[in-house]
């Protein structure tokens, strides 16, 4: 009998599971899947590497970047800053202390923007000192914010709302503006990268650091039910688990489901269609490592990347993958031949007539819950790491919505387990 169940292998299981481990805790880890990474995994199709919706790891990550062996996951990082499409052409927003040059230009190019962007100097300045910053008034949200600050509103329905619209999935601008601050500081110290041989990499990594014996993979639970003395994990396919103490860190849609006591809060979606096309008939502004963004909300795409361009593994030699995102999914049912066409179209209109010709649609990923909502309200209705003496929540709902969100939550629930099993 483990002293501990963790139930899911996502980052937040993970980190507990690490955490335990260091501890000389005894546990054991229950996946429902054919591999751990939850929400972050990576397929090979064709010879090109899919990741489940567009991810990425900041470089700035303090929790989550200690455990992991970043050299050997080969790193390729983003450029700076993105190419903002206004309707009429690309504006390069280049981060100042990173691409000086191009940040100069990009300002003599459209001194509007640059003018736009003056007043989020004091939020870099303080990122840079602190990775915590100051709180924010309760219940402000990153408009809010921003038209506090004095930010242009050109600046803020192009550049921002595209940015953070795909960073949190919510062009709105709604999110909590503490939030919007602590991953702003995060992009002002560090940069946006992937791994070599996708996303799926890293959470392969920290399963493979620890004992393969503690992690049953296809192992689903259906219920949990308290005990004398403990918890017993009742499994899907039959049987159980006793144990003293459990860890949920499944989403939170199926932790609610498994303890109602966890907040069942809305979740973010989006679409991601992965495009395969020759090398050769990459449009120019994705030949670089860079994001391209929607600055005129007219969609359905709101972020775009050639990933091959970003890391050359991700396509096979000769070939690009083409990654674009829709953040804002259409509300009324649209067949997929239609939305096709209108991506198509909005492509054509970034890089001209016949662009897309070449283009071959591999997969479209609908990620229904792809990051949970991170407005105001939701923020205050996080549910605790401790339910009880016997049970214990880890996810990114529990924290933020980042990959280092959900491997603290896991290190935050190791160390309650740890007290409540010590006590």
């Amino acid at each position: 009998m483990p002293r501990t169940v963790i139930i899911g292998g996502g980052i937040a299981g993970l980190a507990c599971a690490h955490a335990l481990q260091a501890a000389g805790s005894d546990w054991a880890l229950l996946e429902a899947g054919d591999a751990c990474g939850g929400r972050v995994r990576t397929d090979a199709v064709d010879g090109f590497l899919l990741d489940r919706g567009f991810q990425v790891y900041l470089t700035a990550y303090r929790a989550i970047g200690e455990a992991l062996d970043e050299r050997a996951l080969d790193f390729r990082r983003f450029d700076s800053g993105a190419q903002v499409f206004d309707g009429r052409r690309f504006v390069h927003v280049a981060h100042p202390l990173r691409h000086p040059a191009d940040a100069v230009a990009g300002a003599i190019a459209s001194p509007g923007t640059a003018l736009g962007l003056a007043p989020l100097a004091p939020l870099a300045i303080d990122a840079l000192r602190a990775p915590v910053p100051p709180a924010t008034p309760a219940g402000e949200t990153t408009e809010g914010l921003l038209r506090r600050l004095g930010v242009g509103r050109g600046v803020t329905d192009g550049f921002l709302r595209a940015f953070f619209g795909g960073v949190f999935l919510d062009r709105s601008l709604s999110t909590d503006a503490g939030q919007f601050r602590f991953t702003f500081g995060h992009f002002v110290r560090g940069a946006a990268a992937v791994p070599a041989r996708g996303m799926g990499a890293i959470p392969a990594q920290l399963a493979a650091a620890l004992p393969g014996g503690r992690i049953r993979l296809r192992c689903a639970v259906s219920s949990v039910r308290h005990r004398a003395g403990g918890v017993t994990v009742h499994l899907a396919g039959g049987g159980e688990l006793d144990a003293d103490a459990v860890v949920i860190a499944v989403d939170m849609t199926a932790a609610h489901a498994l303890d109602a006591r966890i907040a069942a809060r809305p979740w973010r979606a989006t679409y991601v269609m992965h495009w395969a096309c020759r090398a050769q008939d990459v449009p120019n502004p994705m030949r670089a490592p860079t994001l391209l963004l929607d600055g005129t909300g007219e969609g359905p795409v709101n972020h775009a990347a050639c990933m091959s361009s970003v890391a050359p593994g991700y396509a096979p030699a000769g070939q690009a993958l083409i990654d674009l995102s829709i953040v804002d999914l259409p509300r009324e049912p649209e067949s997929m031949d239609a939305l096709v066409a209108r991506v198509r179209a909005q492509m054509e209109g970034w890089f001209g007539r016949g662009a897309t010709d070449g283009w071959r649609l591999l997969r479209t990923d609908r990620v229904l819950r792809a990051l949970p909502r991170q407005h105001p309200e939701d923020m205050r209705a996080r549910t605790p790491v401790r339910l009880d003496s016997r049970t214990f929540v880890a996810g990114d709902h529990v924290t933020d919505g980042s990959l280092d969100g959900a491997w603290r939550s896991g290190l935050a629930a190791a160390e309650a387990v740890s007290a409540a099993l010590r006590a």
